[in-house]
């Protein structure tokens, strides 16, 4: 399944944080209210907010986010002014996640009716340098992504887990959350993928899995990358895996990330390049954690099993090709990688991203790559 149209807007902004929140908020003003109206949000998480508990876990999240992140709620805040959305809504698009784990998922027995994944593939030799990603979502929510490209200077800005007065970016974005919860890359030559993962609970009062991807976009180095998710003193609310890769390291990353109260468990596993022809190159990521032992995970993921089973009975990929093939594998028409919302998946891929690392370029592709389809658009991954 295509974009709607086949588009993908893309803003390019600048100025402080809550003058490109409100940029955005302004010029996707219409998408974010009917984001909003189409999702659960009004009909599931507003009763669970309008009661005495929600209010009380809304105010512990904000208050972390406000402590740890505090320029990105400023972002959000223009966002809300930006596009008339009150802010207590924005803000709960971004809790949605922890939300139904709190409230709702608690009662259902697919979590992946609510968190729908992605999938990952790396290659790392000399001569070939590919990340790439499905970017899957809710069928509903296909009509409302769009690309940020922003270049944020903030001499003033109060400051909290991330330090910098200037960022430079470009990101996936959807009106249910900041830029960086899809793939980003920014001016240092990082860019990355995001797969969902899915711990067991949220860690209620810590700041939102999203604002941590925002900082993400931040991030000068793999290490400021998990000095950042780790956020110190405050934790997560919720996991994430960040597939990383660089355009000045020979390695690539996998970085899974848990909730915490004060600290976020995480693993950094390195993707080495591999020069040996005769050994595998590759490495795989869905929504599981792999390296990751102090997290409790649900494995009633059927979407996320059967694409790692999939992926690995398929040849072990050593070319771009071999790499189409695989994000673009239907043959399991039940749960396929390449995914189309066919019941019982509840997911569509709305488009495919290859970074390709020596060439510093990323294509984005809105029909399926393995079909001999042009990219959508191609982006240089420098400044």
């Amino acid at each position: 399944m295509a974009h709607t149209n086949n588009r993908l807007p893309v803003l390019f902004t600048s100025g402080t944080y809550y003058e490109v929140g409100h940029n955005v908020g302004t010029f996707f003003q219409k998408w974010i209210h009917k984001y909003f109206n189409s999702s659960l949000i009004p009909s599931r998480l507003l009763p669970f907010y309008n009661t005495h508990k929600g209010r009380e876990i809304f105010a512990e999240y904000l208050k972390a986010s406000e402590s740890s992140f505090p320029q990105y709620v400023t972002e959000l805040r223009g966002m809300s002014d930006g596009s008339g959305m009150p802010f207590e809504q924005l803000f709960l698009m971004n809790l949605a996640k922890e939300t139904y784990f709190l409230d709702v998922i608690e009662a259902e027995d697919n979590p992946e009716q609510h968190i729908h994944g992605c999938s990952s593939v790396y290659v790392n030799t000399p001569d070939l340098k590919i990340l790439a990603l499905n970017e899957d979502v809710d069928v509903f929510s296909t009509p409302y992504f769009y690309i940020i490209s922003a270049h944020i200077i903030d001499p003033g800005v109060q400051k909290g887990t991330v330090t910098c007065e200037e960022e430079q970016f470009t990101s996936l974005s959807c009106p249910d959350s900041l830029p960086g919860y899809g793939f980003g890359f920014n001016k240092y030559g990082l860019a990355y993928t995001i797969n969902a993962t899915v711990p067991m609970k949220a860690c209620v009062g810590s700041p939102p899995a999203g604002l941590i991807t925002r900082g993400l976009l931040s991030a000068s180095s793999v290490d400021e990358m998990v000095r950042i998710s780790r956020n110190e003193g405050y934790g997560a609310s919720d996991g994430f895996n960040a597939n990383i890769a660089s355009l000045n390291h020979k390695e690539m990353w996998s970085l899974e990330v848990g909730p915490g109260k004060f600290e976020s468990p995480l693993k950094l596993t390195t993707i080495h390049e591999q020069v040996d022809p005769d050994k595998p190159c590759h490495y795989f990521h869905f929504n599981s954690y792999y390296h990751l032992d102090d997290v409790e995970q649900n494995f009633n993921l059927p979407s996320s099993n059967a694409r790692t089973k999939r992926a690995h009975e398929m040849p072990p990929p050593r070319t771009l090709k071999d790499v189409k093939a695989i994000l673009g594998d239907t043959q399991n028409n039940i749960y396929p990688i390449y995914r189309s919302r066919q019941p019982p998946d509840t997911a569509v891929t709305l488009c495919t991203v290859m970074y390709d690392v020596l060439k510093k370029t990323a294509e984005v592709y809105f029909d399926n790559p393995w079909n001999d389809n042009a990219p959508l658009v191609k982006l240089p991954l420098t400044f």
